[in-house]
């Protein structure tokens, strides 16, 4: 434990580093005070600009833009309900012809905010927010300081978390069309899972059962933070992985199903990922419902979400293992050589990840595969 003093209350033993600012504090309170802020605001800016840059063809371009200009809108509305001193006397007059203006208003800031954004690489937030106004900027801060903005992020589509209806009776030769968007929906299952009694010939421990929750409500979490867009980049999101499943990362044995899920919330404090107080049900709520499956698709389907899971889990530890042998690549050809090619790449800030440590878990998820397909879940 660092014996150093929080730069923030002073009197406790500081236990954390800030990834941002480098200072170092005791608490999750601490973290959150005033000196922070910058960090935060940097998090949830990048975060907003990010949604935009899932529209990357140039054809969609301008529906970017109207998704940053509801973003600014949206801003501006919260930040004149909470201001005392504003002027509300034109919305009650007359709150019909007052919402006729906003829709005139609205296009030609559509159209001025296009014109701002048409050019630039709508994946670089720095570049996005540059091209902002004082006001937009000034408003955008004001939110994030109101802690509000995280709402505005979007809702990922959870694939364990729709309903599904399979019904008893399928035809014997051919895929309903049931099952085929309950296929579709969730990951893939991969081929040729082994045998358990080929790996363990002996029963395995109820802590396995354990061990996989903690994975899972890892995977989960992880899913959520990146907004579903796992694979996007396989080696960030892995990454991020494993530095809250305790079980990948040092082989860590659970006693409980509960004591699993909090490890992850505890290590997500940990490692200045974002939680509140709802997340530990949603996690555990999400681990109940992988383990058990899909409701009304019948016992054929019961091991699907689990199966799914862990394949999508084991996918994501494979493109990392293939992204972290080209980034071990770049980086020699940096060391070695001043070519642009090579200085113009970067290089992601890895702090858990290591070829050695890939392969292991790749290992341990094939296990988890195997016990999932057995007798003994």
């Amino acid at each position: 434990m660092n014996e150093e003093s929080c730069k923030i209350c002073f009197n406790k033993n500081a236990k954390y580093n800030c990834p941002r600012c480098n200072i170092l504090y005791c608490s999750v309170k601490c973290y959150k005070s005033q000196q922070h802020l910058e960090c935060s605001e940097g998090f949830y800016r990048e975060n907003v600009v990010e949604e935009l840059a899932l529209q990357k063809a140039e054809a969609d371009a301008s529906k970017s833009t109207k998704s940053m200009l509801e973003i600014l809108q949206r801003i501006e509305q919260t930040d004149a309900q909470l201001d005392e001193e504003s002027d509300s006397e034109g919305a009650a007059s007359d709150p019909e012809g007052d919402g006729e203006e906003l829709d005139s208003d609205d296009e030609a800031q559509a159209d001025e905010l296009a014109n701002r954004l048409n050019g630039i690489d709508l994946d670089n937030a720095a570049q996005v927010w540059d091209r902002l106004t004082s006001a937009e900027k000034e408003e955008f801060q004001r939110f994030i300081e109101n802690g509000d903005i995280a709402k505005m992020l979007p809702e990922p589509t959870i694939w364990w978390a729709q309903e599904y209806k399979v019904d008893l009776v399928q035809p014997a030769e051919v895929r309903s069309q049931q099952e085929a968007e309950l296929l579709e929906a969730c990951p893939k299952v991969v081929k040729n899972i082994q045998k358990l009694s080929d790996i363990l010939p002996n029963a395995p421990s109820p802590a396995v059962r354990h061990n996989i929750a903690n994975v899972l409500a890892a995977y989960t979490f992880v899913y959520r933070y990146f907004l579903g867009d796992v694979h996007e980049n396989a080696l960030e999101t892995v990454d991020c992985l494993l530095s809250i499943c305790l079980n990948l990362k040092s082989s860590t044995v659970f006693d409980t199903e509960q004591m699993a899920v909090t490890s992850v919330i505890g290590e997500c404090c940990n490692q200045q990922l974002p939680t509140d107080k709802e997340t530990a049900a949603v996690l555990r709520s999400d681990v109940q419902i992988l383990f058990a499956g899909p409701k009304g698709c019948g016992k054929q389907y019961r091991r699907l979400f689990l199966l799914s899971a862990l394949s999508d889990i084991r996918q994501l530890l494979t493109h990392a293992k293939r992204e972290l042998k080209e980034v071990d690549s770049i980086a020699k050809e940096k060391a070695t050589t001043a070519s642009s090619s090579a200085m113009n790449v970067d290089v992601p800030d890895l702090k858990h990840v290591d070829g050695q440590l890939l392969k292991n878990c790749i290992k341990k998820i094939d296990f988890y595969l195997a016990y999932a397909r057995s007798q003994y879940l």
